[in-house]
């Protein structure tokens, strides 16, 4: 591993970046709102597809540099990134190919072509240099960037630091909720029990929603086994059910958790799927303290349990795209307030870090 001095992922992708919302950062580029409003569409969605394509389309407007003919997805995840590379690729024609990497070094290298056709997967970040020699870049090229756990925190080599940023925050938001009627042990078991694969169909795999399980949990108004006996039997429909159900016992109970569970229930009934805004908010103060924090004179190894860094392969070849006259796209499935916060610090593609690769 070296290190390839302190930069920002907005050094090369500028404010191209759209976090969950799909609100471009550059206030010249359309966003979810002015093209889908009142939807919400995640990664991998037929309408997450045509929002990121019009987005593109405006951008390389900008750029004046004629129509996009190719077009290409990098990032760490199968099912979101590839998914988003396989419906855009169906609705727009162009041609291109994705590359999806989770490094395991206990592992033997590996690199080709998966079972749907034009993405390539990989457990060595390194192998994105032989990706990238296999694609024409040129000015009618697109390619959309994943933020986390692959331009920053790649996964399978420095995506730690980013998990443990957001079960801080979530943890610190939770105590503040509960008071003193927090209990560490009934918070640890809750959130491990239902952050699980197998509970995805009832929670989404949206963090907010284990936050609100966990405080529910915590003040005694539904408990971890009583919601998996639930889920198990049939008896819980599905998240909104739950919240319904939430809503009516602390009302019975006069607990004191009513202005939480009403301001939460009101975002979520709304379509906010980021309802527990304080826990977001504490995530990017947690995720912006990572950045650039370790000093210097530590080696590249060290670098990666102390601060979330840039991936350097990644960085390299983005310059290099950059330099053949590509557009160069961020999009992430973070949510705003957890990327951006309140708006008093810079968002996170701005933030200074050291760059890590091989």
């Amino acid at each position: 591993m070296q290190i390839y001095g302190r930069h920002a992922v907005a050094d090369v992708l500028g404010d191209f970046v759209a976090y969950r919302n799909i609100r471009p950062i550059d206030a010249r580029l359309p966003g979810l709102q002015d093209i889908a409003p009142n939807t919400q569409p995640r990664k991998g969605d037929d309408a997450y597809a045509n929002v990121a394509m019009t987005i593109l389309k405006a951008a390389q407007s900008l750029r004046q540099a004629g129509p996009i003919q190719r077009f290409m997805m990098i990032g760490d995840t199968r099912q979101s990134d590839g998914g988003t590379y396989l419906t855009i690729a169906k609705r727009s024609g162009w041609q291109g190919a994705a590359f999806i990497c989770d490094e395991k070094r206990s592992e033997d290298p590996f690199y080709g072509v998966s079972n749907d056709a034009g993405v390539y997967t990989s457990n060595r970040w390194r192998n994105i240099d032989a990706f990238a020699a296999q694609h024409v870049v040129d000015e009618h090229t697109a390619i959309l960037i994943d933020l986390d756990k692959t331009f920053i925190g790649a996964r399978g080599r420095n995506h730690q630091l980013i998990d443990a940023a957001r079960l801080t925050a979530l943890k610190s938001a939770v105590t503040t909720v509960l008071g003193n009627n927090y209990n560490d042990t009934v918070f640890s078991e809750t959130y491990h029990r239902f952050n699980q694969p197998r509970f995805h169909r009832f929670t989404g795999d949206n963090q907010d929603f284990l936050a609100f399980i966990c405080v529910m949990a915590g003040g005694s108004i539904v408990t971890p086994d009583g919601l998996q006996s639930m889920l198990e039997q049939g008896i819980m429909r599905d998240f909104s059910h739950y919240v319904d159900l939430t809503e009516a016992r602390i009302q019975t109970f006069k607990s004191p958790l009513e202005d939480f569970q009403r301001d939460f229930a009101q975002l979520y009934r709304a379509g906010d799927m980021t309802p527990f805004k304080a826990f977001r908010y504490i995530e990017y103060t947690e995720t912006a303290a990572r950045f650039g924090c370790a000093p210097d004179n530590l080696d590249a190894l060290d670098l990666l349990t102390r601060e979330i860094v840039i991936t350097g392969e990644l960085w390299q070849i983005a310059q290099q795209w950059q330099a053949q006259g590509a557009l160069l796209f961020g999009l992430s499935d973070k949510p705003d307030e957890a990327a951006c916060g309140t708006g008093s610090g810079a968002p996170i593609h701005r933030l200074v870090t050291h760059v890590v690769g091989t």
